[in-house]
């Protein structure tokens, strides 16, 4: 959890400023960033519970450990791209 906590505190700044272009209040944006990570995590490991109590009987080690890493990384990485376009919304454009 720690190594979560920590990739997430470098993850947040660079969502916010290079991917999204965010410019809202970043207090207000920590907050749902925080609370959506919460969340999630808690959505994709009860996921993986099941996964693992089911393919541990039923598939190969190999299987086991992708799907296991699938399941992760690859859901995590879907659910936070949306939840992140709502917390994140772009800056006003700016006119050069």
């Amino acid at each position: 959890m720690v190594a979560m906590f920590i990739g997430e505190c470098v993850n947040f700044p660079i969502q916010r400023n290079f991917v999204f272009r965010s410019k809202g209040n970043i207090w207000y944006q920590a907050l749902w960033y925080l609370i959506a990570f919460c969340i999630i995590t808690c959505i994709v490991n009860s996921v993986n519970c099941v996964w693992v109590a089911v393919a541990g009987l039923f598939v190969p080690d190999f299987i086991y450990n992708i799907g296991t890493t699938v399941l992760n990384g690859g859901i995590s990485m879907v659910i936070f791209f949306f939840v992140n376009k709502i917390i994140f919304p772009e800056g006003k454009k700016q006119t050069a």
